[in-house]
């Protein structure tokens, strides 16, 4: 081989290269990270409240954040918010205003400006005690009505902190949420850390959608590896744009389809430090039921970024 058919076909595979890696990535601009501000920490007097406040320590010291401490119970004599004036520099105590939990505070994120909502679940209860039984009616409330990403807190050893270097983006169904939860993934997360893009079709709804393709035509079956190919090319935008921030950001990302399977968060026994974000459109109901469900599961803080509030809550 001469030596300009040499340098020929030394262009010919930079180029096929370029175009592999131009298949891999694509044209996907990279996704700006969202850092928070000014945070809302909720106070509910259980345990749980110790690991919020570690939570929003780490967060003024790596973001510099401005902390409104809001004291969220029903009843109270002592002073809660107390501990957090005395840690955490950049923190004050706000008025309550409202009966239940929740109406403390819906009125003190409409009083207030704030980036992110930092409380206990279950709220008021003590998580050792209530377990995976029930994420609790201010969490089911907030769910539907909260309009800020809200970061719900859960077991003691499961700080912010010591959760950012490995978060994991969970999609359960279309959802037009994911970009702005994946910003938000990438913002919170630790230099050099991972960040997960976690599709989840669960095994009885796989079996479900699998029963109506096959039920259409006889000769038609589908296995976990095709509709795992199908489910990774509907995210394709996503993925695309999460592998070009990973790159641009100096950290790992991976993309896990999973179809038919378990999906995370792992059961409360779980020792791994993980932060879980939960893209939300919030008049879905099925939406709803499975950040409900990964929430209660959940041993870990799970960061849930909401659509679209509904203004009727009748």
């Amino acid at each position: 081989m001469s030596e300009s058919q040499q340098d020929d076909l030394g262009r010919e595979v930079d180029a096929a290269m370029r175009m592999f890696e131009k298949s891999q990535v694509g044209e996907a601009a990279a996704i700006t990270p969202i850092q928070p501000s000014r945070v809302l920490l909720v106070l509910d007097g259980s345990p749980q409240d110790a690991t919020a406040i570690d939570s929003v320590a780490y967060l003024r010291e790596r973001f510099n954040t401005e902390t409104l401490v809001l004291d969220g119970r029903i009843s109270g004599e002592d002073d809660i918010t107390a501990a957090v004036i005395d840690r955490v520099t950049g923190s004050r105590p706000i008025k309550a205003e409202g009966e239940e939990p929740y109406d403390k505070v819906l009125a003190a994120l409409k009083s207030h400006d704030v980036d992110m909502v930092i409380l206990p679940c279950p709220f008021g209860r003590d998580l050792e005690k209530v377990g995976t039984d029930s994420a609790g009616t201010v969490i089911d409330v907030l769910l539907s009505r909260c309009a800020v990403p809200m970061l719900v807190i859960r077991r003691n050893d499961q700080t912010l902190g010591e959760c950012v270097n490995q978060v994991s983006v969970v999609v359960g169904s279309e959802c037009d949420v994911v970009p702005r939860a994946a910003a938000w993934a990438f913002g919170l997360s630790a230099e050099r850390g991972t960040v997960g893009l976690n599709l989840v079709i669960e095994k009885e709804q796989f079996e479900n959608i699998r029963s109506i393709v096959e039920a259409l035509s006889e000769e038609t079956t589908l296995d976990n590896e095709s509709f795992t190919e199908a489910l990774t090319k509907a995210h394709h935008a996503i993925h695309q744009a999460m592998a070009k921030t990973a790159t641009s950001l100096s950290r790992s990302y991976h993309l896990r389809p999973l179809a038919g399977e378990i999906s995370p968060p792992n059961p409360m026994q779980n020792q791994d430090r993980l932060l879980i974000v939960l893209p939300l459109e919030v008049d879905d109901r099925y939406g709803q039921g499975f950040a409900h469900d990964r929430i209660r599961r959940s041993p870990h803080p799970v960061l849930v970024i909401p659509g679209h509030v509904e203004t009727s809550t009748e």
